[in-house]
Order: structure tokens, then sequence, then C-alpha cells
């Protein structure tokens, strides 16, 4: 009986160590930690001059982009903040018409339609399913003038 029961607990290791069996799907892999996310804005470019009053920002990020309220670990969606300081870490992102705006579609691409001449400064950061910026900070900053 002993042998038996030897035989059984050393037969249980064997498999429990070739992991799991072939017809169980791979698990999928997760994100990057979020220390590894970008943001860029890749329009308009840094120090650049766009024909106003209508500004397009286009996006591009590292971090999954999904709508907001999905609360997926390690993804989030883009807010834009037009010449307007970034809100603390830990509070969500408010919504400012004409300044802080959200993108919850999960859009890279955004159209601003009444910017005034002059120099201006554009933030995007990357914020969670309920519009708290993701920690570390997702990032950029640029500046821009309008003619």
């Amino acid at each position: 009986m002993k042998n038996v029961l030897a035989l059984s607990f050393v037969c249980a290791l064997g498999l429990a160590a070739c992991g799991a069996p072939a017809d169980e799907p791979a698990q999928e892999e997760t994100p990057p930690p979020p220390a590894a996310f970008t943001v860029t804005i890749l329009e308009p470019a840094e120090g650049s001059e766009v024909t106003g009053p209508v500004v397009t920002v286009r996006l591009a990020a590292t971090v999954p982009i999904l709508p907001a309220g999905d609360l997926t670990p390690n993804t989030g969606h883009h807010h834009l903040y037009l010449d307007a300081d970034q809100t603390p870490a830990m509070v969500p992102v408010p919504s400012v018409p004409g300044s802080i705006m959200h993108m919850g579609n999960a859009a890279s691409e955004f159209r601003f339609d009444s910017v005034q001449p002059g120099p201006h400064r554009l933030i995007a950061v990357v914020a969670d399913g309920v519009h708290v910026p993701l920690q570390p900070w997702v990032v950029d900053t640029i500046n821009f003038i309008v003619r």
C-alpha cells in the first residue's frame, strides 16, 4: 500500500511540473507595467505654427487605450489640457469645455474648434476608466502657435 501511495504522489508531482494540459488555451500576456507606458502628441508638433482657429490633435500611446468606464488594469484613455495646468495626481480629470477635454471614446484624434491666435501649451494625459491619471504619469507636453 505504501508503494502505491508513493507512486501516486510521484505521478502527481510529475503532472504538476508539466504545466497546463495541451488542450487548455494559453493565457494572454498582460500589458507591461505602467512605468513603461508613454503618450506622444504627434500633431501639432512641438514649436509648430498651425493655421487656426481649428487645431487637430493626434496622439499615440503605448498604453492600451479603451473607452472611459473600462476598468481593465494597465489601460486608459486620453485627456487634453489646452492652456490649462495638470490637475492633482489622484483626482479624476475634470471636464472644462474648450480647455480640458475627455476623449472617453478611445479616440486618438481630437479637434479644438475655436483656438485663438497666439502661443499655446497642450498637455496629453492618459487616465484610467474613471479619469484618474495613471501613476506614474503618462503625459506629454508641447507648445505651438496658432496663426
